[in-house]
């Protein structure tokens, strides 16, 4: 499909309608990987969205120079079905971004739980015997 040149505003439309519905499938899995913190397939998501992403910005392109030329000979119709799956994906991210920003005010303060745990530890392992063990004494 990537030596495939369309030669058409309708050949464009439906590339560009066939990628963002691949779009909006990797959404719906980096929202799946989200829920269960699964980065590794976060990243490889990503790496897949930024490709049709650059697919879909060079369609967008072509698009708007074919419709300039075109002018009101140009169906505003025929853009309806990409206006809908882009709001899908819109959609689709904002719940991504909720589940990932949960994902980091639970790892913060995971981490913090950590830091004064290593603290705590670090403290008691400077006041220890030189034999390791420390005993409380006041009762």
């Amino acid at each position: 499909m990537t030596e495939w040149q369309p030669e058409s505003l309708m050949d464009l439309l439906i590339a560009q309608c066939s990628d963002l519905e691949g779009l909006l499938a990797l959404a719906r899995r980096e929202t799946v990987a989200a829920n269960s913190n699964d980065f590794d397939e976060l990243f490889t998501v990503f790496g897949e969205r930024a490709k049709l992403g650059d697919r879909l910005e060079s369609y967008h392109r072509q698009v708007a120079e074919l419709r300039d030329r075109l002018g009101p000979y140009v169906d505003p119709a025929l853009s309806s079905k990409s206006a809908k799956l882009a709001v899908e994906i819109q959609t689709q991210d904002t719940q991504t971004t909720s589940l990932l920003l949960a994902a980091q005010f639970s790892a913060s303060k995971e981490i913090a739980r950590l830091d004064h745990s290593q603290r705590k530890s670090l403290a008691y392992l400077h006041g220890a015997l030189p034999n390791g063990l420390k005993c409380d004494r006041r009762g």
